[in-house]
């Protein structure tokens, strides 16, 4: 029997984490067609690898996931996302990173303009056509896919300073960014909705805390901001559909 070698491990290790990075993007932006394709068997299966190497309460969220999920169509869905996060720019649950924890527009204006030059440093933008913040949780989470993916090729095609660089940079973000108000975000969406929001909120807030772990950057509880008394971000509502990548090239 072949053994994996450490760094055959590592490379699959960081295209599962990729998977339920891109899988969590879909899932929490506007359902139309795309979150219908990725919520297929494929898909689910691929979290559950990712989920099992992530511990326990992953995998038992991403089952909870599922089960909330099975059967729905993508009008269902649209319905309970609208329902749980408005048709506008919602505030009882907010998808802006800052929403939570940035009261003052200079300090929004900080924050969304850190989040760009991070996409920027990779060679990213957000998408024409989505027409979104880059503050978006969909498009932070898309952006820590392209890191792992990204990952996963460097270690079997480049060296180890390309490698340590993203691994840096994924520890970056999360540390400065997702882990600071995913986990209010998540707690927001659970109590106000025990439906496929609800779990999919629950999923992340595990796996978030698991990849808190993983990457070292402390716990989630020490990082956590909570929603600000701001005024809402201004900006056209999220429009990605088919599965597009909302984070693409820059031109």
């Amino acid at each position: 029997m072949q053994v994996a070698s450490r760094e055959q491990v590592a490379v699959e290790d960081a295209l599962q984490r990729s998977l339920m990075y891109r899988f969590l993007s879909v899932a929490l932006r506007p359902p139309a067609e795309g979150f219908a394709a990725a919520a297929q068997d494929g898909a689910w299966r691929a979290t559950q690898q990712a989920a099992r190497a992530a511990g326990e309460k992953v995998a038992a969220s991403v089952e909870s996931a599922r089960d909330a999920c099975a059967g729905l169509t993508p009008e269902a869905l649209t319905d309970d996302y609208h329902r749980v996060f408005g048709h506008q720019i919602g505030v009882d649950c907010p998808l802006y990173e800052s929403q939570y924890a940035a009261g003052e527009v200079f300090q929004q204006a900080q924050c969304l303009a850190d989040i760009a030059a991070f996409y920027r440093a990779f060679g990213l933008d957000v998408g024409e056509e989505v027409r979104e913040r880059p503050d978006h949780l969909s498009l932070e989470l898309e952006f820590m896919h392209v890191l792992a993916y990204r990952e996963a090729y460097a270690r079997s095609h480049h060296g180890p300073d390309e490698v340590a660089l993203l691994v840096d940079a994924q520890r970056a973000f999360l540390r400065d960014h997702l882990a600071r108000w995913a986990p209010s975000f998540s707690r927001l969406v659970v109590r106000k909705t025990s439906g496929p929001y609800g779990a999919l909120a629950a999923l992340l807030s595990e796996w978030g805390a698991a990849e808190a772990r993983a990457l070292g950057v402390g716990s989630v509880d020490e990082l956590e901001v909570t929603p600000a008394d701001a005024p809402a971000p201004q900006g056209e509502p999220f429009a990605c559909g088919g599965g597009a990548c909302p984070l693409e090239p820059q031109s």
